[in-house]
């Protein structure tokens, strides 16, 4: 994946793309996520305090990875999204890796991020935007909901942790059948 620039977040925060070149980043924040909310990670920091750097890199070679905070080098936010993980549905992308600082936490970096995932994926063609959340984690049911995920309705879920969790989806565009129905009628106007 080509990396972007930082894009200004605001006046104090920036945005900017964790690239396979950028894994130490991705190490100090995955490893602090891993540290400060263990029930909301599908992996533990027994699974990844004492890889390599190269597995690092290779996990950002497969996503589109995006941080926040007041510099590049220093990441306080981040979250992913990656496409081809449900072959049956090839137009939704899912949302991964999701963590903000407890200390960054409602100053808009989250948004900053969803707003970017959700511009990379509808370029790449994905219509909706899926992710896996604990069932009794409210904070982050209630930043998905303000970027605009429901939950699906579905039964809950044991992830390989032993944690429950439910499912939550965004539409970022409407499905290709909408789509043409909604040209056909307008060139019919």
């Amino acid at each position: 994946m080509r990396q972007r620039a930082p894009v200004p977040l605001s006046s104090d925060f920036r945005l900017w793309q964790l690239t396979p070149d950028r894994a130490e980043e991705w190490r100090a924040i995955r490893l602090e996520a891993l540290r400060n909310a263990p029930e909301a990670f599908g992996s533990s920091l027994d699974d990844w305090q004492d890889r390599p750097l190269s597995d690092f890199a290779d996990r950002l070679s497969g996503c589109a990875m995006w941080a926040a905070g007041s510099r590049p080098g220093e990441p306080r936010a981040v979250a992913s999204w990656e496409r081809d993980i449900s072959p049956a549905e090839p137009d939704l992308g899912w949302v991964m890796s999701v963590y903000v600082a407890p200390d960054m936490r409602g100053r808009g970096l989250s948004d900053a991020i969803f707003a970017q995932l959700a511009r990379d994926a509808a370029r790449a063609g994905m219509t909706r935007l899926g992710l896996h959340v604990g069932q009794n984690n409210d904070p982050a049911q209630a930043l998905y909901r303000r970027a605009g995920f429901i939950p699906t309705g579905g039964p809950p879920m044991l992830n390989e942790r032993g944690f429950w969790e439910i499912e939550m989806r965004m539409m970022l565009k409407p499905p290709l059948h909408a789509r043409i129905r909604d040209r056909i009628g307008q060139l019919r106007a």
